[in-house]
């Protein structure tokens, strides 16, 4: 689990702060201790030696209270020390609890990853005209070696391949690599028979595949079925089609489970028949009937039971010294309030008797007053020192709790690190995307409004995206009518919109197309900017939702976009660019048919400075 590491300049402060401690002790040892000058003894007494030093029955009993007295201070700070112990106590409960939800959690996302990427590419392989062709009920081997056979257990690291025929003959086998030559007498186990049912009892238009644990010969696989089919089923073979089941196995064995657990941070990660032994925590792996056919177990992180054992030593010793010096202090005051006290026991006395001696008199009670003042200046001391280390233990005691120099980094970070650094490049341009949008939203966002000709401003624009469109051989055009065509207007926010709308154009058009963009008036007052491209175009159901944050990825432009391989990104560009042209006071339109191609059109208000005369039409093309 996590350590905190020592630093020396920790290891200086902390030193700094107890030697600060040790002198403000040490001040108030030589505060409470009485001046030399002010304890009578036989030879300074001004009366009988016996009656200057036996104490009195009233100064014995004062004495005795004073000591019951501190009992109580002691029991309070006793209180408080269980108090911060109990807190300590309490939060390393919390922490502990915590971290094994959150081990729990990276247990089930394993388990759930590891299904899955066997699930996805049994779907991938079943869910392919090539192996409707050459895993039918003419098998042809080479295909099904080359690419389910051995190319599997290298490639995909599968341990296990089965096809399955119509009646659950074994047509095709591979085990550790090595294919079976007569497969027809390998006997799947039951398990394996029902995921090949449930499978074949799949739709046609999205065959699911079935998963789950299965156990053979003591051996813990993941399987998976998916039944073989085509990738567009015709209406008219659906009814003759023999589907045979795919289905793959990766063993769990040792070196897989070591590997989950390092990757997921799972300490002592292994497969167990039982229930989890004390320390550790367990998940069941079911079967396709919900049975539990093995348990993953692996040792339950105690971050707090650490923290504990390696801090409430120092805290108790802290404590301790703290309660020690309290007493001892108290101590000292009492027996200078008790020198005191005797003092002026003495003074009264002997006043009534020695009224010729005034001067002693007096001298004698400037020295009561002088240690009536020492004594309040000790109390005041005191206080101001006593608090001094209390705030220091809360304030460090805080800074332990709230972890304010960060847990100890696990080794394994330095591997993520390349990887953290790679996925921060993209996260950083979808965080300004992010921002855009929520300033936008928030009403928050300002424009650093100037005349631009949006003409010159697609230009550049064009300079930017070339690269792009070359490499898809696409041409793009720019057609300037009635110009100047200038709006009032955020360079760098137009630049945006405009580069947005180009860049989902080059993503949906096919190679050697073109695109055109338009800038004519709209009416007196306005200005209107149209990409016009003839790409894979949008479907009517998604148009009224295409500017909403997130919409585009995975939806249509996956399904539709056949001319683009890349990801489809993270949609938000539609949506930045409508927010981006309303705070401009524009308004944006779409168009769009599914094969046909998509018109966008941006509409901005005109600049009223802008010369209305109309210009020849300007022409701009990368090409």
């Amino acid at each position: 689990m996590f350590k905190t590491k020592t630093h020396g300049t920790d290891r200086f402060n902390s030193l700094k702060v107890d030697r600060g401690l040790a002198h403000g002790v040490l001040f108030w040892v030589e505060a409470m201790r009485p001046p030399v000058s002010d304890i009578r003894t036989p030879s300074n007494a001004a009366g009988p030696p016996t009656a200057a030093l036996r104490p009195s029955r009233h100064e014995s009993s004062a004495g005795r209270t004073r000591q019951r007295s501190v009992w109580p201070l002691v029991a309070v700070l006793a209180i408080f020390c269980m108090a911060i112990l109990g807190l300590l106590f309490a939060g390393s409960l919390e922490l502990d609890r915590f971290a094994r939800n959150q081990s729990r959690s990276l247990a089930e996302t394993a388990v759930a990853k590891s299904v899955a990427d066997v699930a996805f590419i049994t779907r991938d392989y079943g869910f392919w005209d090539a192996a409707v062709v050459h895993l039918g009920p003419d098998l042809d081997t080479d295909w099904a070696n080359d690419n389910i056979g051995e190319y599997a257990a290298d490639a995909l690291n599968m341990s296990r391949t089965l096809v399955l025929g119509p009646n659950n003959e074994t047509v095709y086998a591979m085990k550790d690599g090595a294919v079976s030559s007569e497969p027809a007498v390998f006997s799947p186990p039951s398990s394996v028979l029902r995921l090949a049912d449930i499978a074949r009892a799949a739709s046609w238009d999205d065959p699911q595949p079935a998963s789950a644990f299965i156990s053979i010969d003591g051996e813990i696989f993941i399987a998976s079925a998916s039944v073989i089919t085509p990738e567009k089923p015709e209406p008219q073979i659906v009814g003759s089609f023999t589907r045979c089941i795919l289905i793959f196995l990766r063993s769990l064995d040792e070196e897989s489970i070591q590997e989950m657990g390092t990757a997921y941070l799972l300490p002592d990660l292994r497969l167990q028949s039982g229930a989890a032994g004390d320390g550790f925590d367990a998940l069941p792996l079911l079967n396709d009937r919900g049975e539990t056919v093995v348990h993953l177990a692996w040792r339950i992180p105690v971050p707090g039971q650490i923290f504990l054992r390696q801090t409430a030593p120092w805290m108790a010793a802290i404590f301790l010294i703290l309660a020690g010096l309290i007493v001892m202090a108290l101590k000292r005051a009492y027996a200078q309030a008790a020198v005191v006290e005797r003092l002026n026991e003495e003074l009264l006395q002997r006043s009534r008797d020695i009224e010729h001696n005034r001067g002693e008199l007096m001298k004698a009670l400037e020295v009561a007053v002088e240690a009536n003042k020492a004594k309040a200046d000790f109390l005041a001391v005191m206080s101001h020192e006593l608090r001094t280390p209390l705030n220091a233990v809360i304030g460090f005691s805080d800074l332990i709790r709230n972890q304010a120099f960060g847990p100890v980094g696990h080794r394994k970070y330095i591997e993520y690190g390349n990887d953290i650094f790679t996925s921060g490049q993209h996260l950083l341009s979808l965080i300004s995307e992010i921002l855009d949008i929520t300033r936008a939203n928030a009403g928050t966002l300002t424009l650093d409004q100037q005349p631009v000709d949006l003409a010159a401003l697609a230009g550049k624009c064009l300079t930017l995206m070339t690269p792009q469109a070359v490499r898809q051989r696409i041409s793009i055009d720019v057609v300037d009518r009635g110009g100047p065509n200038i709006v009032l207007g955020d360079e760098v926010r137009l630049t945006q919109i405009l580069t947005n709308l180009i860049n989902n154009a080059v993503k949906s058009s096919p190679e050697g197309s073109r695109i055109r963009i338009k800038i004519s008036p709209a009416g007196t007052a306005e200005i209107a900017l149209r990409v016009i491209d003839k790409g894979c175009g949008i479907p009517k159901s998604e148009l009224a939702n295409v500017t909403e944050p997130f919409r585009q990825a995975g939806t249509y432009q996956t399904r539709f976009n056949p001319y683009s391989s890349e990801n489809s990104g993270t949609g938000l560009g539609l949506a930045i660019v409508k927010r981006l042209t309303e705070a401009h006071g524009g308004r944006l339109r779409i168009a769009s048919k599914v094969g046909l191609g998509t018109i966008v059109e941006v509409v901005l208000p005109r600049h009223e400075g802008a010369r209305s005369e109309p210009a020849p039409e300007r022409r701009i093309a990368t090409n």
